[in-house]
This record gives C-alpha cells, sequence and structure tokens, in this order.
C-alpha cells in the first residue's frame, strides 16, 4: 500500500456535521471510509491515514482502537468538545466549515507510511471442512513473509499438532498478555514456536487438568495489531460458521472460506457470506470435495455470491500423513496450488 492509498477514516454521527466531515475528507483525493459500526472501525483504523470523528464518533476511540492523527471535528461555530477530544487522544480539534483549511493542512503534515499489515481469515462454512490444513498450506506457501499462523478456535486441539510442534518450546495463547503496552512483532515472533522451514504458530496449550482460559476477542485483536503495526503477515484459523464470521468481519482483510460441496455446507456458506458482505469484508470460496460431492463451482458461487477460487479433492494419504508425521513440508500438488491462489489474492490487497 503506498501513501496515497490509505483511506480516511470518516466516523461522525452529528448529521449536520457528517457531510462537511466527508467533503473535506472527499477533497483530498484519498479513499473516504465512512461508517459508525464498531467492528468497521477497529478493521479499517489501523490502515487509515487520519481519521475524522465528532464527539460522539469518538467514543469508539477512548478505549482498545486508537489512531495516531485522529482528528475531532464540531459544527462550526462550536465549542469544540475538548473533554471529548483528551480523551480519544486526538491530534487536534477543528470547526467545520470554517476551519476546513486548516484541517486540510493538517491532512498533509507528517504523513504516516502505512503499516502494510496483512490478516487472512481461513474459516469452515461447517466443521470438518479443512480449514485449518488449508490454512497451514497457505502459510507454508507464505513462508518467504514470515508467516505467524493463528489458532483461534478454542478447544480445537492445537494447530501447533498439526505443524508437529507440541513439544517445541515458546509460548502459547494463556502465557501472552498484551495489557503493558505495545509489543513489537519480532519479540513476538521470538516468543512463538516456529517450523524448520519458517511458520511461526499461536496455538492452544494442552493440560490434563480443567483449564479456565477462553481465547477472547480483545487478545486476538491485541496480537493482530502487533502484527499489522510490524508489516507482518497472519493466517488465522478461524471457529467455523457464524462464531467465526463475527471474528472475520472484525479482524480480518480477507476471508477464504472453505465449502464442503454438499447441500448443507453451501446453505451454511451463502448465510455466512451475506453475513460477511454486509460488513464489506472481502470473501472468496474453496469447494471443498470431501467424498461423494452434490454442488458444482458455478452452482456454488450462484448461491454464495462469491467466486470460487479452487477445488479441492481429497488428497490421498494427507490425513494418515498429517496424523503421523503433521502436514509435509512439500505440499500435495492440488493443495499448494489452492494455496497460492489464496496467496495471490492475498498480495493484491490495497
Amino acid at each position: 500500500m503506498s501513501a496515497t492509498d490509505s483511506p480516511i477514516l470518516v466516523v461522525v454521527v452529528d448529521p449536520v456535521l457528517h457531510p462537511e466531515a466527508i467533503h473535506v475528507a472527499t477533497v483530498t483525493g484519498r479513499t473516504v471510509i465512512d461508517t459508525v459500526d464498531p467492528e468497521e472501525i477497529a478493521r479499517y483504523a489501523p490502515r487509515a491515514h487520519a481519521v475524522l470523528a465528532d464527539a460522539d464518533g469518538s467514543a469508539q476511540f477512548r478505549t482498545g482502537t486508537r489512531h495516531p492523527r485522529l482528528f475531532l471535528v464540531a459544527p462550526d461555530p462550536g465549542p469544540v468538545d475538548w473533554r471529548a477530544a483528551m480523551t480519544c487522544h486526538a491530534e487536534s480539534a477543528f470547526l467545520l466549515p470554517a476551519q476546513s483549511p486548516e484541517l486540510l493542512a493538517a491532512f498533509g503534515q507528517g504523513d504516516v507510511t502505512p503499516s502494510g499489515g496483512r490478516v487472512l481469515g481461513v474459516l469452515g462454512a461447517v466443521g470438518g471442512s479443512g480449514a485449518s490444513t488449508l490454512a497451514a498450506a497457505v502459510a507454508r506457501v507464505l513462508v518467504d513473509d514470515t508467516p505467524i499462523l493463528v489458532d483461534a478456535v478454542n478447544g480445537s486441539g492445537g494447530l501447533d499438532l498439526l505443524l508437529c510442534l507440541e513439544d517445541a518450546p515458546g509460548a502459547r495463547w494463556p502465557e501472552l498478555a498484551f495489557d503493558r503496552g505495545h509489543v513489537e512483532l519480532t519479540d513476538l515472533m521470538k516468543a512463538l514456536p516456529r517450523t524448520p522451514d519458517g511458520v511461526t504458530v499461536l496455538s492452544t496449550t494442552r493440560s490434563r487438568i480443567r483449564d479456565p482460559f477462553v481465547l477472547e476477542t480483545g487478545r486476538l485483536m491485541a496480537v493482530l495489531d502487533c502484527i499489522r503495526a510490524g508489516a507482518g503477515t497472519a493466517i488465522v484459523d478461524l471457529p467455523s460458521g457464524h462464531a467465526g464470521a463475527r471474528w472475520a468481519v472484525t479482524l480480518c482483510d480477507l476471508v477464504v472460506l472453505v465449502v464442503p460441496a454438499e447441500v448443507r455446507a453451501v446453505a451454511a456458506a451463502a448465510a455466512l457470506t451475506a453475513e460477511l458482505a454486509g460488513h464489506r469484508t472481502p470473501c472468496f470460496t474453496v469447494l471443498r470435495h470431501r467424498s461423494w460431492s452434490g454442488i458444482d463451482a458455478t452452482e456454488m458461487e450462484r448461491l454464495t455470491s462469491t467466486d470460487c477460487l479452487a477445488e479441492l479433492g481429497q488428497v490421498a494419504n494427507l490425513p494418515k500423513s498429517c496424523e503421523l508425521h503433521g502436514l509435509p513440508a512439500r505440499l500435495p500438488r492440488v493443495l499448494a496450488s489452492t494455496a497460492r491462489a489464496i496467496a495471490a489474492e492475498l498480495g493484491e490487497l490495497p
């Protein structure tokens, strides 16, 4: 993403002030993202060149999501809500339209180079779709980008098992804490286990006693924000179904939905893609042939309103190989081809 590609995020609730804010943002020539949806704000803010928010909209930036170039705006003749400006850590405040020229000048000062970090979510339409294996395969294909494979499935057994890292030293989810300030990506990667070919894995831990740990959105968001800020690449294995979709719309730049070629799975996928489209989350599908297939790619595309990137059939001996030795470093041809198609789409993100 070049400096001129990063958008202006407009979070203005006041109906009188809103058109003035949109006008100023449009004059910059940048893409304008206009939303007051908390999930969309969390998704777009990390990549925004600047944020325009009024006093009500700034509530989304008082805790959690923050931005180094947030400008508070208020309707002319004022006054500015300085308490709101301080609590959301605004860089400055302006009255619109009277101070539009000053705001435009502020946009051009101290340009921030976007982080360039990317987050891909791999989501199964139903359980047993093969999303975890595909996520690991994509990480293998992207190994030159030093990816982090993130296990976001509570009680999954652990993605480290799939990559034979169950005994490797390194931190797991319960050991990570981001409540003491910002963590650099390099420090995070040093703390996590890594495969010999360079895939870093953040997974769950296993215990023979009852473990009360539950992965919460805030902890997952903190890790992904760290990866984005460090221009890293995250491949997130999401819970199947609507639980994963709810995280995807908040956290992911791109979602690949793995859909078994069966009637019930495609029906579930249609509901999920509608949810993703409603939040403007880019989504592609992979048609998964588990055994007998009742639906082809054309019909699946029609029912889900998506583009099918690839069809992934059964790979002989792969389940046994993964069970005994983990995902092979040299991926089977059809799996590698599908993973490369997904990696290409991730590389096309602005």
